[in-house]
């Protein structure tokens, strides 16, 4: 290996350790690296927990790879504008598959075996993604005879992670034979930086953290009711950006394309928002049980403006999530 890749490959180390020990919110960091790198990395972040007597099912910072493309990711703590539309879409759909499958007289041992579990990590795969580590967003697993299978991942990601996206939905679909993968895709504009310093000036940080709650209830009403999701300013400072725009993509195994669904577009929510994204109620059982089930498929329905009302909301909760860390000691 040259000396330029050897010293590329050490700063790569070094600064995924880094974001690892410190966890600054809201940071993805993905740098190539062989396995054996890899691997030393995850040894030395172990032995870093053990020390600070680290819980091992903390789920944040997480540490994935992805040995096709040969990827480590680093995943710190996420704010609610990323968590709330991975856990919202996951309720909003296994609720609804579970509720068509009642009304259609399904053995509830059997709807029993549908499960939003949430984050969930998963080891190995196939083929070239057999020494891969990662974890989802949202899951929906299918739990039979002690046996889960991941039928449905969600993932959440901004802009500029697109193509980290994708490369997220080909592990699951290509290397867990996962039926369906699901990518909601924001733009935030300006993307939120962390201060660098907290704010000294703030004395009585209750009564500050009250009165900007106060101050983001009343804009954000006045902009809610006009179906804009603009940014939220406090003290002359933005935090949260416009969001720009969102859309949710279904990617499917048997298929090389996505079908998009548009939910905001230049701030604004869509005139016509999704009733379906066209999930099937078959996509939440393996195919040796769907028969066993003894139920007509049907298209599952999605009501996409209360959807985008919990995206809004992820978007106050976020504001107040940053400010916070700004003001308190």
């Amino acid at each position: 290996m040259s000396p330029s890749k050897t010293e590329n490959l050490v700063s790569d180390f070094e600064n995924a350790l880094d974001l690892l020990k410190n966890n600054p919110a809201e940071q993805r960091l993905d740098v190539h690296m062989p396995y054996s790198r890899y691997q030393e990395l995850e040894e030395c972040w172990s032995k870093i927990k053990s020390a600070r007597i680290v819980s091992e099912d903390q789920k944040y910072p997480s540490l994935e790879y992805n040995s096709a493309a040969e990827i480590v990711t680093v995943i710190t703590v996420p704010r609610d504008l990323h968590e709330i539309p991975a856990v919202e879409l996951g309720r909003l759909i296994t609720s609804g598959a579970e509720e068509y499958l009642y009304s259609h007289g399904a053995d509830a041992s059997f709807i029993g075996g549908i499960a939003n579990s949430g984050t969930s990590t998963r080891k190995g795969g196939q083929g070239d993604y057999s020494k891969s580590t990662k974890q989802a967003d949202v899951t929906i697993k299918y739990t039979r005879n002690a046996r889960d299978t991941i039928m449905i991942a969600i993932e959440v990601g901004f802009s500029e992670n697109y193509t980290a996206l994708c490369r997220d939905k080909d592990l699951w679909i290509e290397g867990q034979n996962v039926k369906v993968c699901i990518l909601v895709c924001l733009d935030e504009s300006p993307r939120f930086r962390n201060p660098r310093t907290q704010n000294e000036d703030v004395k009585d940080v209750d009564g500050e953290v009250e009165t900007m709650r106060q101050h983001v209830v009343e804009s954000v009403e006045r902009d809610s009711s006009q179906g804009y999701h603009g940014c939220i300013e406090y003290r002359g400072r933005k935090w949260v950006g416009d969001l720009r725009s969102a859309f949710i993509e279904v990617w499917r195994a048997n298929k090389r394309h996505a079908t998009r669904y548009p939910l905001i577009q230049y701030g604004w929510s869509c005139n016509r928002l999704p009733k379906t994204i066209g999930l099937k109620i078959r996509d939440f059982i393996p195919e040796e049980e769907w028969e066993a089930a003894n139920v007509p498929d049907s298209t599952l329905s999605f009501d996409g403006d209360r959807y985008v009302l919990k995206v809004r909301t992820s978007m106050v909760c976020t504001a107040m999530e940053r400010f916070r860390d700004f003001v308190l000691p």
